[in-house]
C-alpha cells in the first residue's frame, strides 16, 4: 500500500483529472457546431426518394396540354400507347403538333399513312389514333374528324380522357 509518499500524491493527482471518456483530462468543452442527427436526415432523404420513384413516369409523356384544355372524364380507360396523335383545340386541328386545315385533314393523315409504310416495309399499318379534343367541343366538330379519319384508313381512334 502506498503511504503517504510523494508517489501517492502524484498517482492520485494525475488520475483526478482523467477519465475514460475524456483521458486527457481536459475539461468538456462546449463545440460551435451542434450535433447532427443523421437517423432524422436519413429518413428525410429516404422520404423523398421514395416520393420521387413513385411520381416518376417510365413510360414518357404521350399529351401535351395546354392550360385552358380540359380533357373528358371518364370511369374505365385503358393506358396509352405510342401512336398519331390528333389534337383538337380552338378550332384549329393539330396533327403531332403540326397544323392542319380542317379541308386537308384526310390528305394529311393519308401522308401520315405513307409515312409509316414508308418507314415500316412490309408491315401492315396499324391504323391506330389518339384523339385529344377538350370536353367542351361540339358533338359536329368531332365528328366530322372521326369520319376524315376513317376515311384515312385509321380504324381505331382512341379518346384521350381523364380518369375519374
Amino acid at each position: 500500500m502506498i503511504g503517504h509518499s510523494i508517489a501517492r500524491t502524484t498517482v492520485f493527482n494525475t488520475m483526478a483529472g482523467t477519465s475514460v471518456i475524456n483521458p486527457k483530462g481536459a475539461r468538456h468543452k462546449k463545440s460551435i457546431f451542434s450535433d447532427l442527427l443523421l437517423t432524422a436526415l436519413i429518413d428525410a432523404f429516404s422520404i423523398l426518394v421514395i416520393f420521387l420513384l413513385m411520381s416518376f413516369s417510365s413510360s414518357g409523356e404521350i399529351l401535351y396540354m395546354n392550360k385552358d384544355m380540359e380533357l373528358p372524364k371518364a370511369g374505365t380507360a385503358d393506358k396509352l400507347a405510342r401512336n398519331t396523335v390528333l389534337k383538337m383545340e380552338s378550332g384549329k386541328i393539330f396533327i403531332e403538333d403540326v397544323e392542319v386545315p380542317k379541308e386537308n385533314l384526310v390528305a394529311a393523315l393519308m401522308g401520315v399513312r405513307q409515312k409509316f409504310n414508308e418507314t415500316h416495309p412490309g408491315e401492315e399499318f396499324p391504323g391506330q389514333l389518339t384523339l385529344q379534343a377538350d370536353r367542351r367541343a361540339k358533338y359536329d366538330e368531332i365528328n366530322s374528324v372521326v369520319l376524315a379519319t376513317g376515311n384515312a384508313g385509321f380504324s381505331e381512334i382512341k379518346f384521350a380522357v381523364i380518369m375519374r
